[in-house]
């Protein structure tokens, strides 16, 4: 029940209308901290609560317990300290933890060869197209799901925008487009030093960038999602 309840949310975090933002904050010794802000509209919350055949009677809050799940399995990996959650609010969830060296952390997460995040010693960036979403299906299990594999980009490969909203309506309601349409995915990086380069990010500050995209760009991967940032 456990491992469908981290599914589920997984899904709700990828489809419903919200606002995911990931900050990542690195230290000059590569460890830092991780926090996940996650707001998802009432409607999502409505079809969630439509599996719940499916989860124990007394799982009463289903979002706030599969996040509790999420920060328990990461309390398991060796790079990973002090993982915490918090609700700040109703269907508005933080879930943060520290890390002892990110690419470690990166490596305890399932991807020993990966081509998504590149990381140097004064340098990161995130690629993803079609060709390596795979290995992102390694980090992330649930997206390998046959529940989750007919809303994924390999699934509707090719599709337009359109047509995978008109499917949208159709499965979870006609609410459904208007609120994926709406829904983005924001990480922001911190860094041990002052930028001097990036490429598809915000600047938001001498030490701070900000790369957003709409959540239909990764349910479709038409095209690549990237990012990157240099420091010194």
């Amino acid at each position: 029940m456990k491992k469908l309840s981290v599914i589920l949310i997984s899904m709700m975090m990828l489809l419903a209308s919200c606002t995911v933002t990931e900050t990542i904050d690195v230290t000059a010794s590569d460890s830092g901290k991780s926090t996940t802000d996650v707001q998802v509209e009432q409607f999502f919350i409505d079809v969630l609560y439509s599996f719940a055949d499916f989860l124990p009677e007394e799982n009463a809050d289903i979002m706030g317990n599969a996040v509790a799940d999420l920060s328990s399995q990461l309390e398991s990996l060796p790079s990973v300290e002090s993982p915490s959650i918090e609700t700040v609010e109703e269907n508005h969830y933080r879930l943060s933890f520290d890390f002892t060296d990110i690419a470690e952390l990166i490596t305890d997460l399932g991807i020993s060869e990966q081509s998504i995040f590149s990381i140097g010693d004064n340098s990161f960036s995130f690629y993803l197209d079609i060709n390596n979403y795979p290995e992102l299906k390694t980090f992330l299990p649930f997206l390998s799901d046959p529940n989750f594999d007919v809303y994924g980009p390999e699934y509707n490969q090719g599709m337009s925008e359109a047509d995978y909203l008109e499917m949208m309506s159709f499965l979870l309601g006609e609410e459904a487009p208007d609120a994926i349409t709406n829904s983005q995915i924001t990480i922001q990086l911190n860094v041990p030093g002052t930028i001097s380069e990036n490429v598809n990010a915000e600047v938001i500050d001498s030490d701070t960038v900000s790369f957003t995209f709409p959540l239909v760009k990764f349910l479709l991967l038409s095209e690549p999602i990237e990012f990157s940032v240099s420091w010194s």
